[in-house]
């Protein structure tokens, strides 16, 4: 078995690399993060892609050396390789920190390919830093998939071709059959969410969170009712679940300092239908307007349905009564 592997990374790298772990749910059994089983699957899911972008560079840097005399190409090319490498990923980073992994059986296959293919002019140590710097460069969306490689191609071929799946979550839950809808990045690129019908509901789980994801014979089966409210849910925001109860349009009164907050705070932010004044109407989950909303205090008012004006209410109500027990009003 191979030696553990040390790499000199950005600290800005290492901490995005270790959050990573801990958000992508690559755990111990105690629940700890595990960063050896992260970094393994990362080498072994990001390695082809990697070397193939490298190798398309080389064939450009290749074609922009037409012409240099043979005696000098090679040469040439090395140094503007090099020179590359070291603009991406500057070897003199004053914040550097180390990282260490110890390949494991399922990746050793990559790590013997990176090795075979490693230019002479570039150390193991740098190309992981290189490599693992372009991971951090992608959004978090792209990266969970990258992490979740195996399952998302079976996810995304079953949502294609039309066939149910067996799915096995992390927390032991499981569904014998269902029928997925769709794949679908959150509102920012955040997270990645399975949208899929089973046992006549419809399901929305984190691509990180399932475990296992095995393709059936079966032909999927989503009733037109319930693609409709994934076609909705797509469109307002995947994170958010839209149930059968979600059908009345959701009208928020707004104060000028709440249309303020609502230009200003973009993260999940509902999408308005229509605004007439300062009453914005929206067509989404009611989750999602009450979690967006709660953040506005009286700034912002649910005018229908009912049933959320009340909840809302409630809320403050609720946050106001344990204020007061602990700061009293003179």
């Amino acid at each position: 078995m191979y030696d553990k592997i040390k790499i000199s990374l950005p600290s800005g790298v290492l901490s995005l690399l270790q959050k990573d772990c801990e958000d992508f749910l690559i755990l111990k059994e105690n629940g700890a993060p595990n960063m050896n089983a992260f970094i393994n699957t990362l080498v072994m899911n990001f390695y082809e892609a990697f070397s193939a972008d490298e190798e398309s560079l080389h064939d450009e840097v290749e074609r922009a050396l037409f012409g240099v005399p043979e005696i000098y190409k090679k040469s040439a090319f090395d140094r503007v390789v090099k020179l590359m490498a070291k603009a991406a990923c500057p070897a003199e980073e004053k914040n550097s920190c180390a990282l260490a992994f110890k390949p494991t059986k399922a990746s050793l296959r990559a790590v013997i390919h990176i090795e075979n293919v490693l230019s002479a002019n570039e150390s193991l140590s740098s190309f992981y830093r290189r490599m693992f710097t372009v991971y951090s460069q992608k959004t978090k969306t792209e990266r969970e998939k990258i992490i979740c490689k195996e399952n998302y191609a079976f996810l995304t071929h079953a949502a294609e071709k039309g066939v149910q799946v067996f799915l096995s979550l992390k927390n032991g839950i499981f569904f014998q059959s269902a029928s997925v809808y769709a794949v679908a990045p959150a509102q920012d690129e955040l997270f990645s969410y399975v949208l899929l019908y089973s046992n006549g509901k419809n399901h929305t789980i984190r691509l990180a969170k399932i475990n296992t994801v095995s393709l059936l014979t079966e032909k999927s089966a989503i009733p037109d009712a319930n693609r409709a409210m994934f076609d909705k849910q797509v469109l307002c925001g995947a994170q958010y679940p839209i149930y059968s109860t979600d059908y009345e349009p959701i009208k928020v009164q707004l104060t000028e300092k709440g249309k303020a907050l609502f230009q200003k705070i973009y993260l999940y932010r509902p999408v308005p239908t229509s605004i007439e004044g300062d009453v914005y109407t929206f067509e989404c989950s009611a989750n999602q307007v009450l979690y967006y909303f709660e953040r506005f205090g009286d700034n912002a008012l649910i005018l229908a349905p009912k049933r959320l004006g009340i909840f809302m209410r409630n809320y403050y109500y609720y946050a106001l009564k344990k204020y007061r027990s602990i700061y009293k009003i003179d």
